[in-house]
């Protein structure tokens, strides 16, 4: 059974294998860039996105090149890790893209826009660099408690947890 600390991971594994750009699952207090943090985005998730009880998870990718005011050099890296660059080799959306059900932590991963191109906040600290949104399938689990005291049967849900959707 995966989470999404498990999915977060796989995002960014995914992007370090396919592009060689360091990239974390998890939020840092500070960065050195290059890099590529993958965050939870607003809103994260979308409960019964299928009538199979799968949900999508919604995540922003944010690349961070500099921390110093853009030049040609630094702009010219960011398109090519945005794969509209000279040298697409290294486009981070592929790199997930590639690794269609993320080690198998989920049904799909789709990368749906790039924004923010420029200047952006993370950490208290101004870079340079973008914000790629994401979306993930996953499957809900439920697990039901009955309720029998009340006025018929009621059904609450108690907990859930992103699961693999294995084929």
């Amino acid at each position: 059974m995966a989470d999404v600390t498990a999915i977060r991971n796989a995002i960014a594994a995914a992007i370090t294998r396919g592009t060689g750009l360091r990239a974390d699952g998890q939020a840092k207090d500070q960065v050195v860039p290059p890099v590529a943090v993958v965050l939870p985005a607003n809103p994260f998730i979308n409960y019964g996105a299928t009538m199979d009880d799968a949900l999508n998870l919604s995540f922003v990718v944010l690349l961070i090149i500099s921390d110093a005011a853009p030049v040609e050099k630094t702009q010219r890296a960011l398109d090519t890790y945005l794969g509209v660059g000279g040298g697409q080799a290294a486009s981070v959306a592929d790199a997930i893209e590639s690794d269609y059900n993320l080690a198998g932590t989920a049904h799909f991963v789709s990368v749906d826009s790039a924004g923010a191109y420029g200047r952006v906040d993370y950490a208290n600290q101004t870079y340079f660099g973008a914000r790629l949104s994401l979306t993930v399938g996953a499957k809900l689990c439920h697990w039901w408690h009955e309720d029998t005291t009340a006025a018929g049967p009621l059904r609450t849900r108690r907990a859930w947890s992103a699961m693999a959707i294995r084929s």
